[in-house]
C-alpha cells in the first residue's frame, strides 16, 4: 500500500515514534566521538615529542606517529555522524533544525577528509600552502558556527540551558578561529585547541540530550511494558 493512502494514525506513529536505543547508541557515539579525540592528541603529543603551544593539531597528524590522530580524526566523525543520526530522528523544529543536522552531516565529511588527506598533506593546487588539506580545513568555521546557532532555537524548548551554550560554543568559536588564522606559528597551537574545546560547548550537551532522551524513554518503556 502506496504511503499516501495509509491511514492517518499509522502515518503519525511512523513520523513521532521514538527508538531509545538508538538515541542511547548515538548520544554514547556522539560522547565517545568528541572526548576520545582529546584523549588522542594528549597521547600523540607525548609520543612524537610535539610542542603542546605551538604545534597544531594538523602537526600531530603527520610523520611516523600520525596514525593516532588520524585515529582521532575518524572517531570523531563517527561521532559527529551519529549526533547528526539522532537529530534528524528527533527533529526538534524546521529548517533551521534540518539545516543545523546538515551541518553536522558535512562536518562528519570533512573530518575524515582531514584524516585521510595528511596523507597526502604536501598536495597542492596553486601556491605551496594552499593545500587540499588547508582549504578543507576552512570549511570547519562556518560548520561550527552556523550548526550550533541553527539548532538552538529547537533545543532551548527542551532545555534553556543547552540553548545558551550552543551560543556560547559558535561565538568562541568563531572569535578563537579568528585569532588562531592570524596568530604567530608560536603559540598558534594552543588557540586552535582552545577553539577545538569551544566546539564540545555544542556537541556534548547535544550527546548528553540524546542520552538522557534515551534513557528517560527506555524507561518508560520498561514502566509500560511492566
Amino acid at each position: 500500500m502506496p504511503f499516501a493512502t495509509q491511514p492517518r494514525h499509522e502515518e503519525a506513529r511512523v513520523v513521532t515514534e521514538e527508538r531509545p536505543e538508538l538515541l542511547l547508541f548515538c548520544g554514547l557515539c556522539g560522547l565517545l566521538g568528541n572526548i576520545a579525540p582529546l584523549v588522542l592528541m594528549a597521547f600523540a603529543t607525548e609520543v612524537a615529542q610535539h610542542d603542546f603551544v605551538s604545534d597544531t593539531v594538523s602537526d600531530l597528524a603527520r610523520g611516523p606517529h600520525k596514525w593516532i590522530m588520524d585515529l582521532g580524526f575518524y572517531l570523531n566523525a563517527g561521532g559527529l555522524l551519529a549526533l547528526a543520526i539522532a537529530a534528524a530522528h528527533i527533529h526538534l523544529g524546521r529548517m533551521a533544525w534540518s539545516l543545523g543536522i546538515i551541518c553536522l552531516s558535512l562536518l562528519a565529511l570533512v573530518v575524515v577528509l582531514l584524516g585521510l588527506w595528511d596523507e597526502f598533506h604536501n598536495s597542492a593546487v596553486g601556491p605551496a600552502d594552499w593545500t587540499i588539506h588547508t582549504r578543507l580545513t576552512l570549511l570547519l568555521g562556518p560548520l561550527y558556527l552556523a550548526g550550533p546557532l541553527l539548532m538552538a532555537g529547537g533545543i532551548e524548548g527542551v532545555r534553556r540551558s543547552y540553548a545558551v551554550l550552543f551560543v556560547a560554543s559558535a561565538v568562541l568559536w568563531i572569535v578563537l578561529a579568528t585569532v588562531f588564522k592570524l596568530s604567530p606559528t608560536a603559540y598558534d597551537g594552543i588557540i586552535e585547541k582552545i577553539a577545538i574545546g569551544a566546539t564540545l560547548l555544542w556537541t556534548i550537551p547535544l550527546s548528553l540530550f540524546f542520552l538522557g532522551r534515551g534513557w528517560e524513554k527506555s524507561h518508560r518503556l520498561r514502566t509500560a511494558e511492566g
